[in-house]
């Protein structure tokens, strides 16, 4: 068994880490359980994993494993800002076993190299265990500081006496106190229980994740209680960054999901191997004209996997009947999205993979659609600017281009080869393109003012479908929406009963000609960090469905 003892430098913090297997970069998610106990040695650690068969459990679900070693006076009695700190520390270092900095590019983001070189554990699906003083120490984190925590298993604990979040954390509490039962039954909103799988199950009807197992038969944390806390608890639950102290939502069983895997396949005639999901609907039925075709890009570092659980496309897809399809880039890792012609050619690997998908399943040709996160909404943009011909519409979510990284630059047209390539096709014939484009209020250009990627997006996109472009605001000067330009018409809209809280502040714009066509809106969901929410895959194809792309090139809007 290979278990890492890594040592930071910047401050001497210590954890213990155990990878599941040796090859850190796959289409699949890898999630992370980190363990709390008194004192966390080689000797104390291995046989905890062996007392718990954690070995098994990681390589079984593909759990990155993480034992930190408690700070001076251990997590029971040293300053809660000290143990805070170290585990922050472990948790932001546990991708990687030595602690070597990370090569960066000219953004100051790891380059391709450096991240292809790592472990990819996503913040939405770290998971928390506790004993003895680390119990104490796990509660309190999950009362105090639950972003990025998306369940915590704990044996006893008393928490310390802090100012709480007062938000929902699923729990399984063994020989929990009825005051720390209490805070959690509260946060969840529990308001029914049943028995299930060894445990009594008090949860919340209107999000039934917002939940606390308490063990039926159990007075202490073994192995068969850690894997029915992984099945029933940890492996349902994930926690994304879409308010200020995250969401409680439903993780994705890959088992159930009915993707068709496409993995190193060469098929596509470019002397390249790619890798690409296929969900095509079971129980939908298809329309006469065959399926619409959605491809969801992943973002950066993400993969396939990794997408499909974020956005819950495929998911959509079944019920409203279409076919997703959730490609990885071809380096394994983003998307060269700006057509660098140093970097894969990313742009021809999504033209080919289009065309085979229309080839190879029964396709609506007028009803493509393009989509994606982050760099992954980037490159989704690149498609529908080079292949206007083929794409019906595009409702990407959080993409922080074109222009400087959180900063400020003016750009053109000219500057930025897709959009360059772009407006030269509209000489051949004025294409259109329907876009519905989604931000979150804590990304890092909100507000937006003049001159950052979002006002360089959204201005290219209404100039390219004929939208008047009216003044951003610079920085200094009043800005009345906080999302920059006015829409021409504004809407709030709280969409999802899950999450009543989460509402979007729709920016709507509409073109120059006689019948004025809403063809660009930009979706706020306020609260949102860089994450994709429930609900903001569901409306922008909401928006996009209603629109075909004709074979001559024009659109055609049919109304559901």
């Amino acid at each position: 068994m290979a278990l890492y003892l890594k040592t930071f430098e910047k401050d001497g913090t210590r954890t213990y880490l155990f990878y599941p297997g040796e090859k850190n970069r796959t289409p699949f998610k890898r999630r992370s359980v980190t363990v709390l106990m008194d004192a966390a040695s080689e000797e104390s650690v291995r046989r905890l994993m062996a007392a718990w068969d954690m070995e098994t459990l990681a390589y079984e679900k593909q759990l990155i494993l993480c034992f930190p070693v408690a700070p001076a006076g251990g997590w029971g009695k040293a300053p809660y800002e000290e143990c805070k700190r170290v585990f922050d520390t472990c948790q932001m270092g546990m991708g990687k076993p030595d602690d070597k900095p990370l090569p960066r590019n000219s953004f100051g983001i790891p380059t391709t190299e450096a991240m292809l070189a790592t472990w990819h554990p996503m913040n939405d699906t770290k998971y928390l265990v506790g004993i003895g003083d680390g119990a104490s120490f796990a509660l309190t984190l999950a009362m105090t500081a639950p972003a990025n925590i998306a369940a915590v298993l704990a044996e006893g604990g008393e928490p310390r006496p802090l100012n709480r979040a007062e938000s929902p954390v699923p729990v399984c509490l063994v020989n929990a106190d009825e005051k720390v039962q209490a805070y959690f039954r509260r946060v969840n909103g529990v308001d029914r229980m049943e028995e299930r799988a060894g445990f009594t199950v008090i949860s919340s009807a209107r999000n039934p994740l917002q939940m606390t197992l308490l063990p039926l038969h159990k007075d202490k944390i073994d192995a068969g209680l850690l894997r029915g806390v992984t099945e029933n608890l940890f492996m349902p639950v994930r926690r994304p960054n879409t308010s200020v102290n995250g969401d409680v939502e439903p993780s994705m069983r890959l088992e159930d999901a009915g993707f068709e895997y496409y993995l190193d396949d060469t098929r596509l005639g470019d002397g390249k191997a790619h890798t690409w999901f296929t969900h095509v609907p079971k129980k939908a039925e298809m329309p006469k004209a065959g399926w619409p075709l959605v491809m969801f890009y992943h973002g950066g570092s993400d993969n396939p996997a990794e997408a499909a659980e974020m956005s819950k496309l495929h998911e959509l897809g079944e019920r409203e009947g279409f076919i997703t399809v959730y490609p990885w880039g071809t380096d394994r890792c983003g998307w060269n999205s700006a057509m660098n012609p140093d970097q894969e050619d990313d742009a021809l690997f999504c033209d080919l993979l289009i065309d085979y998908v229309l080839a190879s399943y029964p396709i609506d040709r007028e009803r493509v659609y393009v989509t994606g996160f982050s760099n992954g909404a980037a490159m989704a943009q690149t498609v529908a600017l080079l292949h206007p011909e083929k794409i019906a519409g595009l409702f990407h979510i959080d993409s922080n281009w074109p222009g400087k990284y959180g900063g400020y630059q003016a750009v053109t047209e000219q500057d930025i080869t897709p959009f360059r390539l772009g407006f030269e096709r509209k000489k051949e014939y004025d294409y259109r393109m329907p876009v519905w484009y989604t931000y979150g209020s804590r990304e890092i250009s909100f507000p937006v003012f003049r001159d950052s990627t979002q006002q360089n997006q959204y201005d290219l996109w209404k100039r390219y479908n004929h939208i008047a472009v009216k003044p951003t605001p610079a920085q200094g000067e009043p800005n009345p929406t906080g999302c920059g330009a006015e829409g021409d018409r504004t809407e709030e809209i709280r969409p999802t009963n899950r999450h009543p809280e989460h509402w979007y502040q729709v920016l709507r714009f509409y073109t120059d000609d006689a019948d004025r066509l809403n063809l660009y809106n930009f979706a706020i969901m306020h609260d949102k960090g860089h994450d994709i929410a429930q609900m903001d895959a569901e409306l922008g194809w909401r928006y996009v469905r209603a629109f075909r792309r004709k074979a001559g090139g024009s659109l055609e809007i049919v109304e559901e």
